[in-house]
């Protein structure tokens, strides 16, 4: 099993010093690091007028993060890359990747918000899907060549590098054949500097919610898949669709599917006191993002009445949610919710999140605390154990 911590930078009051955000995110990333996670995963959002989602670059970000960490992977969840120059945005992912020791992990995402897009890439508005798909598709195609090809070139319909027509620049004659079209002198391939350390190139993912033609998009293209916060029986059918569509890749880069689970988590001496301490503020962060409806949180099959679905659609509750899709409660609560999990599901990956809009750094540090002190190495220890019976079975 691996863990990783979802890291977000949120201030509703608007009124915070940023510097002091910044400080407990570096926190955040040395409690894991020291606890021996796997990753430490950074998003991207811009123009929050609401105060929520207030990290405009994960990539310097996560450089930040690097330089003050020395194991634990920096990961993306997610770059949107249709609010980016592909080319930019690889040359800057392939510096992350030396920067950071070949430690970067590369999720993507295609966006969620049209104020982002109106503002960054109209093209690329996600309620026009369709529209963002494409440039979605395009720009990940072009920033897998440059990343994981010496020298490349790309021909699309949003496009095309290197730019044609090219032969010199005022001072220089591009003469490398290598490069160039012997014939015609132009210049027909781009390499993009510095190369990744990682090579091919860093680890692929892609954060998805219910459409299962990105999960198997995500599986026949050796990527990753990281699950926002589905039931146990949703992340099962998930897991089931994405290993299945695997067996139709081709290229592999990755020598087994990978995907992991995000999951809002918080730990106190009881449940009644975790509710207390964090159960608002998760149902706060819960409800600004809740424009996909209760369906997201439902088994598979599972169905809704009108009333119930137009109840919870205005408003989700924390006792809707809790055993569906969180991981609050005591030590005790925790571990047990992680266990019928992983029993439930199988999954290898599990991302945490214990940090929402509103709650004290200081509660967020002492869940953290007993998470990584009293549940996790005890879950450890069952796995192990699970493990070395199944062995002697065999």
């Amino acid at each position: 099993m691996q863990y990783g911590y979802f890291a977000n930078i949120h201030d509703p009051t608007q009124a915070r010093d940023y510097g002091e955000m910044i400080t407990e995110v570096r926190q955040l990333a040395q409690v894991c690091e020291a606890a021996g996670f796997a990753t430490f995963w950074l998003p991207e959002h811009h123009f929050s007028v609401w105060g929520r989602e207030l990290l405009g670059n994960p990539l310097m970000m996560a450089a930040d993060i690097a330089a003050r960490t020395e194991r634990i992977r920096i990961g993306l969840a997610a770059a949107i890359i249709t609010f980016w120059h592909p080319l930019r945005l690889a040359e800057d992912l392939a510096l992350l990747d030396q920067l950071s020791g070949g430690r970067l992990e590369i999720g993507v995402g295609r966006g969620n918000y049209g104020l982002e897009a109106s503002n960054l890439n109209p093209a690329a508005d996600p309620n026009n899907r369709a529209g963002n798909v494409k440039v979605f598709l395009e720009t990940l195609e072009v920033v897998r060549k440059a990343l994981s090809e010496d020298r490349f070139a790309h021909c699309g319909d949003l496009f095309a590098f290197p730019a044609p027509g090219f032969r010199a620049d005022k001072a220089h004659t591009v003469k490398d054949h290598n490069y160039i079209d012997p014939v015609t002198g132009e210049l027909v391939r781009l390499t993009t500097y510095p190369r990744p350390q990682q090579r091919p190139m860093p680890p692929l993912w892609q954060v998805v919610s219910e459409d299962y033609e990105s999960i198997r998009f995500c599986a026949r293209n050796d990527m990753g898949i990281i699950m926002w916060r589905p039931t146990a029986k949703e992340v099962r059918r998930r897991l089931a669709a994405y290993k299945q569509a695997w067996g139709t890749g081709a290229g592999r880069t990755m020598v087994a599917p990978r995907a992991a689970l995000v999951r809002d988590t918080f730990v106190a001496e009881s449940a009644s006191e975790a509710r207390r301490i964090a159960g608002q503020a998760v149902m706060d962060a819960l409800n600004f993002a809740n424009w996909r409806g209760a369906r997201i949180f439902l088994d598979p099959d599972e169905r809704l009445t009108a009333d119930e679905e137009a109840r919870l659609g205005k408003e989700l509750t924390f006792d809707f949610v809790n055993e569906r899709a969180l991981l609050f409660g005591s030590p005790d609560d925790v571990l047990a919710k992680l266990i019928a999990l992983h029993e439930q599901t199988g999954i290898s990956q599990i991302i945490f999140k214990s940090s929402w809009p509103g709650l004290p750094h200081e509660h967020t540090l002492r869940s953290m605390e007993l998470l990584t002190q009293q549940v996790l190495p005890r879950f450890e220890r069952r796995l192990t154990k699970a493990a070395g019976a199944r062995a002697a079975a065999q």
